[in-house]
């Protein structure tokens, strides 16, 4: 299915850095339906091809020194990408959606095992979130890398983890599984929990007239932690 659609759909209109392809149109998603939000062949979103144009640096550094790389709650699309460039483990509470079944509240590697951490849009469904940035940071490696994105809206944190009713959840936190909104002040439980933060902004990581092609109108920037 996937195959056909992309050969339909190939063109010059927009490109994929994550499967590197090139099609004329992206394939329309969100829960708010948005034009050109999914790709047709690898159903990358704009916050998985912004983070590939962020993490190539590392990637590339990376390719020939056998690094290991931890990947909770795996998308399937970046994935399939990462496991051509490290010694790659996915890992979720569901065993059948990755390789291993793990908590990561309580991660069952030694101090320092992983060079690289991919934890995107999980710590929002994690009631103690605090205890799996504390795991993260101690398994990856002094200097290694670590992408732990989450959804954002404002400035502050909202939390109250005594709100259980799934409606009342989805009204103030955007679903019925998580736990809490985050805000900008993410910043500080990262660095909190030892992580050097940077920012990066879209501008930063690619030409102007190239950001169109990407369709990545709805991010603006990519957080990467450092150890």
């Amino acid at each position: 299915m996937k195959t056909a659609r992309a050969y339909v759909l190939r063109g010059d209109g927009y490109y994929c850095p994550v499967c590197n392809r090139h099609f004329r149109r992206f394939l329309s998603g969100g829960t708010e339906r948005r034009p050109h939000v999914r790709c047709p062949n690898c159903d990358s979103l704009e916050r998985h091809r912004l983070l590939w144009l962020a993490l190539q640096p590392m990637i590339v550094k990376s390719r020939s020194l056998n690094h290991k790389l931890l990947h909770v709650a795996p998308e399937p699309c970046i994935a399939s990408a990462l496991k051509q460039q490290y010694d790659y483990l996915s890992v979720d509470m569901d065993p059948a959606k990755a390789m291993q079944q793990m908590d990561i509240c309580q991660i069952p590697f030694p101090d320092a095992t992983f060079d690289a951490i991919v934890c995107n849009h999980v710590l929002e469904h994690i009631p103690t979130d605090m205890k799996a940035l504390q795991e993260l940071y101690r398994v990856l490696k002094s200097s290694g890398w670590a992408s732990i994105q989450v959804p954002m809206v404002g400035e502050h944190t909202q939390e109250d983890l005594s709100i259980t009713d799934p409606q009342l959840r989805t009204k103030l936190y955007g679903q019925p599984d998580h736990v809490r909104q985050y805000g900008r002040d993410f910043q500080q439980r990262l660095e909190s929990t030892g992580f050097q933060v940077t920012i990066i902004a879209k501008s930063e990581l690619t030409a102007p007239k190239t950001l169109h092609t990407l369709s990545l109108d709805c991010e603006s920037e990519v957080w990467l932690c450092r150890k």
